[in-house]
């Protein structure tokens, strides 16, 4: 397998192989960063990204290795040998951690640190977790999507605010309820914006912050459906600002801002879908992860 990158580097979060200079700079164009037999994306900040790796043999021996300046978040996964999985991390600095059925939250990496965190309730089996800017979100394993976060920016809700169902308590977004194409089975969140797949490859986004320009003009406070060209998603992963789609048949579809060279293309910025082409050599991308102004693929051979 290959991994692939572009966008913002300056902590030389791109860089697994550690030759990156005092002031690296972003990579403007997709380019392969690391090989081996089985990666795996397991978290990205600001200034690091961490992966899993197998068969290598300057690896730790938990098999996870990481770019970039460490902050203290990264330097708890190497400590624990996990990449915290059923842990998100909020813009705001506050943690949001998934206990079988029950959610807990906490003000910042010290409270997480020290178990010091409250409940907010008992819900579903949950399967992934989420946070973007303000918001969270959590997939529950019946493919229902429960949000919550900072009412003040409403539209990251995804769902109805009221006293009955408040903007800092799990909820449920109705609108992701009896989809055509199924459950949903995949959540990505980033910046203002979150995505949510179905089981049937279908792609909805919601999201938005007061007095910034929207990612796409289609997008709203309640979950919208993308329409790539007709195309079933396989992936999505939003970043700070962007957005990357893999359709199943293999193509990557990105959107948004191109300042550090996140998208990949030479644009300053990018209102609508556009296809990616990549000289890929016999290999296909299987995956889709967005950082903070930075984009990964994972590659692997077409067999």
């Amino acid at each position: 397998m290959e991994l692939w990158a572009t966008g913002f580097n300056a902590w030389g979060q791109l860089d697994f192989q550690g030759e990156s200079f005092l002031a690296p700079a972003d990579l403007r164009t997709f380019n392969c960063i690391l090989r081996s037999k089985h990666l795996e994306m397991l978290r990205t900040s600001l200034s690091a990204t961490l992966g899993k790796l197998l068969n290598l043999t300057f690896l730790t021996s938990s098999g996870i290795k990481a770019a970039g300046s460490l902050d203290a978040v990264f330097q708890l996964c190497l400590t624990k040998k996990d990449g915290l999985r059923k842990v998100a991390i909020a813009g705001n600095e506050k943690f949001a951690e998934t206990q079988g059925k029950f959610i807990k939250e906490y003000r910042s990496l010290k409270s997480y640190s020290g178990g010091d965190g409250h409940y907010l309730g008992e819900f579903e089996c949950f399967e992934q977790i989420a946070a973007n800017q303000t918001t969270f979100t959590a997939l529950s394993k019946n493919g229902k999507v429960w949000t919550w976060g900072d009412g003040r920016y409403g539209s990251c809700l995804g769902r109805e605010v009221s006293e009955e169902i408040p903007a800092q308590l799990p909820s449920i977004a109705k609108d992701l309820l009896d989809l055509p194409t199924g459950p949903i089975r995949k959540i990505s969140s980033g910046g203002y914006v979150t995505a949510a797949l179905t089981s049937g490859n279908d792609l909805y986004l919601w999201g938005g912050c007061p007095g910034q320009s929207k990612i796409l003009d289609q997008l709203s406070g309640m979950p919208e459906p993308v329409d790539l060209d007709g195309q079933d998603v396989l992936d999505v992963a939003v970043g700070a600002d962007h957005i990357l789609a893999l359709t199943t048949e293999h193509k990557l579809y990105v959107v948004g801002a191109n300042r550090n060279g996140q998208l990949g293309l030479d644009v300053k910025e990018l209102s609508d879908w556009v296809e990616v082409a990549l000289p890929l050599g016999g290999k296909q991308i299987v995956s889709v992860h967005a950082g903070y102004k930075n984009s990964f693929l994972l590659l692997e051979d077409i067999t």
